[in-house]
């Protein structure tokens, strides 16, 4: 519902054709937009970086993914992004290189600027730049020509400073080599599996052991405040009929959605698939109908304080839920961001801001609250005593395992070792280090440890977790490299390493000049992003 009012947030054709032009300046640096006054979250050298420049900057991240992804892209996908922390570090970014090239004296002359533009293929016919494609361009998504100029001058500027900081990355042909290596070289390890379980059955806790452990473990046990909320709700779906929807808005809809109708290599007409933009447009104007009444509601409710009042007028019907965990909420406000930030913060009877969610909006009042409370042991007897057998047991696991690892490391026989507790030693044969390793699983800092064992070294420095057991590895051996596939590949590995370093060489760059100018009070933020 939400993605759907979004893509008609913005002017369609501008995203399509300035959005290749600017894209990846875009996902890098930001875009470059008019400055409006609004909110400061942000301020370096005394310019403000403002709340509306966040909206918009927030907002191309989205269009952007969206163009990119297109269906394939969902909400859980969007909320994965961090997309509000990758907007403010974008226009902070964007601000901090530009002062640094102010600093630097680059400069970008009217010529350069005009080339850049002369030679953008979207302003071009037939490989000849067409002014009047440039002015319908700029005049369709209400930008002047000068601040477009303005838009691209940056950009040149930036470029300039992009390259002369990436000038001194160079790739050595052992770093090349290293690389190949990681990714292509295989090895073959032998391990044993101290289990936890296998020590549980021994562990008979005394009511008094239970009492200590529940004692240390509060924290895990404490059922936490509990809330019970009134709301009303203003659903997109109960104002969709009141939606006026023109022929121009259907056709728009139609020609900037043709590739979400076709059926192979034929898009039907506006007739057969009109029916179902007036449903979609009808969804999208439901949710700004359904806005403007819960913002209504709030303002009148907040003034007359009489939540019940309002809705028998407007013959509403107040819902109440049941006593629920801040960090579990019903589901229809699982997807509302900062919600239980905003309902912890309710006195009772007290109503919240118009939240939205994602088929309509909500209007919440605090009724009653059970403040946190840790029950008595004899209510949660069973989970105390099976959290504190798993932890006793892992606990003997480890400290077993450890025993292993010094006898390993004093010049133990790691088979002798595992003869005289039972254990089998298994060989997983050769693999490539990077993803599960074969017969034990996955685990990121086992993964880590094959790339530290050697001949040399054939133990690391500890056993490792692994779903329910702690592992012992030892090295076995390496299997050879093609050094025939690494020359023929050497070319493509110096490249792909050379834009990496490049990349990482910018942010640690950027991430460097923000520090120094933070340290010194040139740069300030006013706004942390999760509050935005």
């Amino acid at each position: 519902m939400l993605n759907i009012m979004r893509r008609h947030a913005r002017n369609w054709l501008m995203k399509l054709i300035l959005g290749i032009i600017i894209v990846v300046f875009v996902f890098y640096f930001g875009s470059m937009g008019g400055r409006q006054r609004a909110e400061r979250i942000a301020i370096i050298d005394g310019k403000p970086i403002v709340y509306a420049d966040f909206q918009r900057e927030y907002q191309n991240l989205i269009d952007a993914y969206r163009q990119r992804l297109g269906q394939g892209l969902t909400e859980e996908m969007l909320k994965g992004l961090n997309l509000k922390r990758q907007a403010l570090d974008n226009l902070v970014n964007q601000a901090v290189i530009l002062k640094k090239a102010e600093e630097m004296d680059i400069q970008v002359t009217e010529d350069d600027v005009k080339a850049a533009i002369l030679s953008y293929p979207a302003f071009q016919r037939n490989g000849v730049f067409d002014q009047r494609i440039y002015e319908q361009t700029l005049r369709a998504s209400k930008m002047a020509p000068e601040e477009f100029e303005a838009i691209q001058k940056k950009m040149l500027v930036t470029v300039r400073l992009e390259d002369l900081i990436q000038d001194g990355v160079k790739v050595s042909d052992q770093e090349a080599l290293d690389l190949y290596r990681m990714q292509k070289e295989k090895i073959n390890i032998d391990f044993i599996q101290i289990s936890q379980q296998a020590f549980a059955k021994g562990i008979r806790p005394a009511p008094a052991d239970l009492e200590v452990f529940l004692k240390a473990h509060e924290r895990e046990f404490r059922v936490p405040e509990q809330v019970q909320i009134r709301y009303l709700a203003f659903m997109g779906q109960d104002y969709a009929a009141t939606a006026k929807i023109s022929d121009a808005e259907i056709n728009d809809y139609y020609e900037k959605n043709r590739s979400q109708w076709k059926k192979g290599d034929k898009t039907p007409p506006l007739a057969e698939v009109r029916d179902r933009i007036i449903a979609e447009l009808g969804k999208v104007g439901g949710m700004y109908a359904a806005a403007d009444e819960a913002k209504k509601a709030h303002d009148t409710i907040y003034q007359e304080e009489n939540l019940d009042a309002y809705a028998a007028q407007k013959k509403l019907t107040p819902r109440t839920t049941g006593l629920f965990r801040l960090n579990e909420p019903p589901p229809e406000f699982k997807p509302i961001a900062d919600f239980v930030k905003i309902v912890s913060r309710l006195e009772k009877q007290e109503i919240s801001r118009v939240l939205q969610g994602e088929t309509g909006y909500y209007i919440v009042q605090a009724a009653s609250r059970k403040a946190p409370y840790l029950p008595a042991l004899k209510e949660i007897e069973a989970a105390v005593e099976k959290q504190y057998r798993e932890t006793e047991a892992k606990r003997l696991a480890k400290k077993e395992a450890d025993e292993f690892i010094a006898r390993l490391k004093k010049g133990g026989d790691l088979e002798g070792a595992a003869r005289e507790k039972g254990l089998t030693v298994t060989e997983t044969g050769l693999f490539q280090p990077g993803g599960a390793v074969p017969k034990l699983g996955s685990s990121v800092e086992l993964t880590e440890a094959l790339f530290q064992i050697s001949e040399k070294k054939p133990y690391p420095e500890q056993a490792y977790w692994v779903d329910g057991n702690y592992v012992i590895l030892k090295f076995k051996e390496r299997g050879k490299v093609d050094d025939a596939e690494f020359v023929a590949q050497k070319d493509a590995i110096v490249n792909y390493l050379a834009r990496t370093k490049k990349t990482e060489t910018i942010r640690a760059w950027i991430e460097g000049s923000k520090a120094a100018l933070v340290k010194d009070g040139r740069l300030e933020f006013t706004r942390d992003f999760k509050d935005l």
